[in-house]
């Protein structure tokens, strides 16, 4: 199974990606449901947040690829609003709970990180960012 999306980066399109989501993994009755569903919520907020920070209105696209095998789960969120930089890469994926403010933002990779098997990120271009998970299903 594998499927390719194309969206709009507004609140629309994270509804919508919600809902797909819901949809594909009750259809395929998949393990982590739920983890798999805020996963990809939280990195289609993310595109949708670095893409309304540009003004390129050529540029507006966010791409979700879905790939499932028996064994496993990748799931790509790809926008063209720059990325994070290589050398923050590592520092994204961390949190610390003693600095921990209510108003603080940039916790949902940290979550990500751990529901998911496996996340990493490439710079595609000098604009185009992907985002990347996998996650052992076991069908």
């Amino acid at each position: 199974m594998e499927f390719t999306l194309n969206v709009n980066p507004d609140t629309q399109a994270i509804a919508f990606i919600d809902q797909v989501m819901e949809n594909y993994t009750e259809l395929y009755n998949l393990p982590y449901k739920r983890e798999l569903r805020f996963v990809v919520h939280e990195l289609v907020i993310n595109a949708v947040e670095a893409m309304g920070k540009i003004n390129t209105p050529a540029q507006k696209k966010i791409q979700i690829q879905v790939t499932q095998s028996n064994e496993e789960i990748k799931i790509t969120v790809t926008d063209e609003a720059k990325g994070i930089d290589k050398k923050d890469w590592d520092k994204v994926l961390q949190f610390d709970l003693d600095k921990f403010d209510y108003a603080d933002r940039g916790r949902g990779l940290f979550f990500v990180k751990n529901m998911v098997d496996h996340i990493w990120f490439e710079n595609i271009s000098e604009t185009k960012f992907l985002v990347g998970i996998s996650k052992k299903i076991h069908l």
